[in-house]
């Protein structure tokens, strides 16, 4: 059973957001690599997943802190007997093992995801301690993507391949498990410890008077200005969009983008750079947000 599901990060949607408004650094632009590949390897991890048939509690991406440290979880998946930790990894390529370093081959050397399994699983059996729990951890790192290879990897390490996804899965469904209340207060205790984290921290900065105003493509984020049959038509990919939902849409990323900004018909007519009349704003903003102040002074909830 699944008490905590994955959601796409803020700090992704906001980066998504900004990409076709500013420039990015070269550093952003690796961030916002790692965030996407990150996040896509953890939807394929949850679909993997769906094949887990004993009893469980899964909870995703926690935030926790202990001995004044914060660590991440990918995914905790509480059993009866033990608790599995997995940090997931989305790396597609050639990579390998040498003198205890991961390394791209005919590349950089990279972090090492063993390590951070090995501090991340003492940090958690030290929060699980001092809650007064004590289930036995089983961590591992999973490579996801099938067009993973890694070569000369330390041996009895905790690594699962691409090759080895469909084998793990059955051993773990071999395996008895049947939960009691004990393992529901362990996941309350954790849901209860994640802390909400703060995207705006690491972003690149940005002001809403640099950012290229328009109405941004939902598919391939390319802009959008014709409109045929009150619908917006991308001349990239060829996708089709209702206008109101475009605006709603819009909307939404101001307010994700700006959330101390007030929503007015001037702002959003504004950020879409005028291919949408201030008239049909007005309808489209009227027609689902709650108005509030004078006609003067609106803005919409």
């Amino acid at each position: 059973m699944i008490l905590k599901t994955r959601y796409e990060p803020d700090e992704l949607k906001i980066m998504n957001l900004l990409e076709p408004r500013m420039n990015f650094t070269e550093k952003e632009k690796q961030r916002h690599y790692r965030l996407r590949k990150g996040y896509e390897g953890e939807v394929k991890y949850d679909r993997w997943m769906k094949s887990l048939e004993i009893q469980n509690l899964t909870l995703n991406d926690l935030l926790l802190e202990a001995s004044n440290t914060t660590f991440q979880i990918d995914s905790s998946v509480i059993t009866q007997n033990k608790l599995l930790l997995f940090e997931v990894k989305d790396f597609e390529g050639e990579y390998y093992y040498e003198d205890e370093r991961l390394k791209i081959i005919y590349g950089e050397e990279i972090k090492d995801p063993l390590l951070q399994l090995k501090r991340n699983t003492s940090l958690f059996r030290q929060l699980l301690a001092s809650l007064g729990f004590h289930l036995e951890i089983e961590s591992y790192v999973l490579f996801i993507n099938p067009e993973f290879t890694l070569y000369q990897a330390p041996k009895n390490s905790p690594i699962i391949l691409p090759s080895q996804l469909n084998r793990f899965m059955k051993k773990l469904n071999k395996r008895q498990s049947k939960l009691n209340n004990i393992h529901q207060k362990i996941a309350d205790k954790l849901l209860e410890l994640h802390t909400v984290d703060n995207p705006y921290k690491r972003l690149p900065k940005y002001e809403y008077e640099q950012l290229k105003k328009g109405i941004v493509c939902g598919e391939c984020h390319s802009f959008v200005d014709l409109i045929v049959k009150r619908e917006f038509v991308c001349s990239h990919c060829g996708s089709t969009e209702k206008i109101d939902t475009a605006v709603l849409r819009s909307v939404a990323d101001i307010k994700l983008l700006f959330p101390d900004k007030k929503v007015t018909t001037a702002l959003i007519h504004e950020w879409c750079n005028g291919v949408v009349s201030l008239k049909s704003v007005r309808r489209i903003l009227l027609a689902n947000l709650e108005p509030s102040g004078e006609r003067n002074t609106r803005y919409f909830l």
